[in-house]
């Protein structure tokens, strides 16, 4: 099996590499741009120590230094700056490279400051896409903290309160073609990214009564979700909707929705505030979702990070690294073996299609395409530690 990844893996850098040469850069985003696609090509160049591998990722890095701050004026964690800036802080942590952006810091810190701001206006809290994106960026940056607290205070505002229940539940957009609103539970864009990110600040040693406040009650929301996973086919729905929130079906077994994110989210606030009963809950949910794998069971068709199969395994090594369970070890090879198979179309990049509004794409992007399939496929052959992760709000 390991000749057949490194195979896959190689193929997939030839893709990468034959599209960087065409010079024509159109996205500049970490999840759906060129330097989701670099992130990539610098733990593959690593991998392969090809000396043509290194030069031409260098040349591509550099390449993209020089043009983002001119193309890009996209400011969100997916498609922008926050996301980028994130990165670039991710890889000097790691001495992976260091792309020196200080002398427009301060100008692309104030523009996401704005923006964010804008968003907060809005009441737009989504992690992808809105004020939760750039404050991840912040905090991981350890710039502008004071900014942190605005969003804090914002998100305690924003927040609707039962405190008989002490539950506290955040309203949103579900779907804005039928103007239908309600209660998101997802990772990716729902009430899941907002308790990982109040647990990131208590990791931080920023705590106060509002984050307590606002942590606690979002478990206990996300807890009053629960459905009995043999008749529902899953613990929690995707979301609740206002009008009536009686409708609700099984998640999908993904990245972005259902069981593997709420499970996550709810390990991680366990781990920050000291709350046993809510790790073990998460666990739960999580060892129960191994059990997952037929398409009825698990919904997954292609092999992304976002909604496919390599964005699954990546969460079952994680949850292996945390909590050193057998039972993720041996589904994550599941997960793995599944996204080799997915790898069946002859006009696909290495194979591979993206299935997307209900047509296969092909798909270099690091949330949805091969950029993605290939680093979950490269940690795996070279048995890292996948820390990577931590731009999926993994670890």
């Amino acid at each position: 099996m390991q000749s057949i990844i490194r195979q896959k893996v190689d193929l997939i850098a030839e893709c990468i590499f034959a599209e960087i040469r065409k010079v024509e850069e159109k996205s500049f985003g970490l999840y759906g741009g060129e330097f989701g696609r670099l992130l990539f090509l610098l733990y593959y160049s690593k991998y392969s120590q090809i000396p043509s591998h290194d030069l031409l990722t260098e040349q591509y890095a550099e390449r993209l230094l020089e043009q983002f701050a001119e193309k890009e004026r996209i400011h969100t964690f997916s498609s922008g700056f926050a996301g980028i800036l994130y990165l670039f802080e991710f890889l000097r942590e790691n001495d992976m490279v260091d792309l020196d952006v200080s002398s427009i810091q301060p100008l692309l810190d104030n523009y996401l400051i704005i923006r964010m701001r804008q968003d907060i206006q809005q009441k737009n809290y989504d992690f992808l896409h809105g004020a939760l994106g750039v404050g991840l960026s912040l905090l991981k940056r350890k710039t502008g903290l004071e900014y942190i607290q605005e969003l804090v205070d914002f998100l305690y505002n924003m927040a609707e309160k039962d405190t008989n229940n002490q539950i506290f539940k955040w309203e949103s957009v579900l779907n804005p073609k039928e103007n239908l609103t309600g209660y998101n539970l997802a990772l990716s864009h729902g009430i899941s990214s907002i308790i990982i990110f109040l647990s990131r600040i208590v990791n931080n040693g920023m705590i106060n009564e509002k984050i307590r406040e606002m942590l606690f009650g979002a478990v206990s929301y996300v807890l009053s979700q629960e459905k009995d996973v043999a008749q529902f086919g899953s613990y929690f729905p995707n979301s609740i909707q206002k009008t009536s929130p009686e409708t609700v079906s099984k998640s999908r077994l993904a990245w972005c929705y259902g069981d593997l994110g709420i499970g996550l989210a709810l390990w991680q606030a366990g781990k920050a505030v000291g709350k046993p009963e809510w790790k073990e809950k998460g666990l739960g949910v999580l060892l129960q979702s191994t059990l997952r794998r037929t398409f009825n069971e698990s919904l997954v068709a292609d092999a992304g990070i976002c909604h496919g199969s390599a964005g699954i395994a990546m969460i079952y090594r994680r949850m292996f690294f945390e909590a050193c369970r057998d039972e993720f070890k041996d589904t994550a090879l599941y997960w793995v073996n599944q996204t080799l198979n997915f790898s069946r179309f002859e006009n696909g990049l290495a194979g591979y299609k993206t299935f997307a509004k209900g047509e296969w794409e092909c798909d270099y992007f690091l949330l949805s395409g091969i950029s993605g399939i290939g680093l979950v496929l490269l940690s795996y052959l070279q048995n890292d530690q996948q820390n990577w992760d931590e731009m999926f709000l993994l670890s």
